[in-house]
């Protein structure tokens, strides 16, 4: 009984952590598209990039912790650049021109990752007391995991005050639903634009170095999490942020248990699951989706 339990425990504990790891990716990519109608195609890529620096920061000897705060600042950075240089110039053509860009970005970010940081898999060293496990339930649980968990939860509660409790989370709300009011208020929307961009970027790199101790770091890691976010966000529906948290949930739980069952068959699991609620709820599962 004692074993039965404590693999419901590690199920349902993996289940959290990966689901919200795929929630903190596909919130940026929802706010991005959300806001600006743009689908960043180099969205992993940036994820990766987030979980790169993030070791690279670690490996210098700067504290987890810290490297956890400058990693998505720096991925902030970059994608200022990116939103102001080849963004912003598309913003008023068709959805598919910034489309085509950042999908030609996700290579150039992908090759750059290879020239600096080459092919071989990369390790984020943790602190010594996350290095340990944890009796929970009939199961030694790894603190590192239960650490990941407690920052999902805290880097979703910080973004949801930011969003509701703050002026310029306000008027991000606001200009993803009625834009038209809020540029007439006197919001210069490029700057709301370009903030949602940014803001975007920064949930991918905090999510880059988020999963860096859970899984080895590599170049096709980017390209593994776009698909996942771009599943969450199907299934949440395209916009929708209160979709993308029970998305993220449900399909974190599916793959869990689908690897737990399966194994290699997991992924297809997923896809079948995302096929399923497209053909009954194209609008996701709250009705919530937005298309163009």
């Amino acid at each position: 009984m004692s074993g039965t339990l404590g693999i419901i425990v590690d199920i349902t504990l993996n289940s959290l952590v990966l689901g919200g790891v795929f929630l903190i990716v596909a919130i940026g990519l929802n706010i991005i598209y959300g806001l600006s109608r743009i689908m960043n195609m180099a969205h992993g890529a940036l994820y990766a990039v987030g979980a790169y620096i993030g070791f690279s920061l670690a490996a210098s000897g700067l504290n987890f912790f810290a490297a956890l705060l400058i990693a998505p600042l720096i991925v902030g950075v970059i994608g200022l650049i990116i939103e102001r240089t080849i963004i912003a110039p598309m913003r008023k053509r068709s959805m598919a021109y910034t489309l085509i860009l950042t999908y030609g970005l996700m290579f150039f970010l992908d090759g750059s990752i290879k020239y600096i940081w080459g092919n071989k898999p990369r390790f984020i060293e943790l602190p010594e007391f996350m290095q340990g496990t944890l009796p929970i339930l009939g199961t030694d649980y790894p603190v590192f995991r239960l650490v990941t968990l407690l920052l999902i939860i805290l880097i979703m509660g910080a973004l949801m005050l930011f969003l509701n409790k703050t002026k310029i989370g306000i008027i991000l709300r606001a200009s993803s639903t009625i834009p038209e009011m809020v540029s007439c208020l006197g919001v210069n929307m490029s700057y709301v634009h370009m903030g949602a961009f940014v803001l975007g970027c920064v949930m991918a790199g905090l999510a880059g170095i988020i999963a860096g101790p859970l899984t080895t770091i590599d170049p096709l890691m980017g390209g593994e999490m776009l698909i996942s976010s771009f599943v969450v966000i199907v299934i949440g529906g395209l916009g929708s942020l209160r979709g993308a948290v029970i998305a993220a949930l449900l399909v974190g739980g599916v793959q869990t248990l689908a690897e737990f069952f399966i194994t290699d068959l997991a992924m297809v699991i997923v896809y079948i699951l995302m096929a399923v609620i497209l053909a009954f709820m194209p609008r996701g599962l709250l009705g919530e989706g937005k298309f163009e």
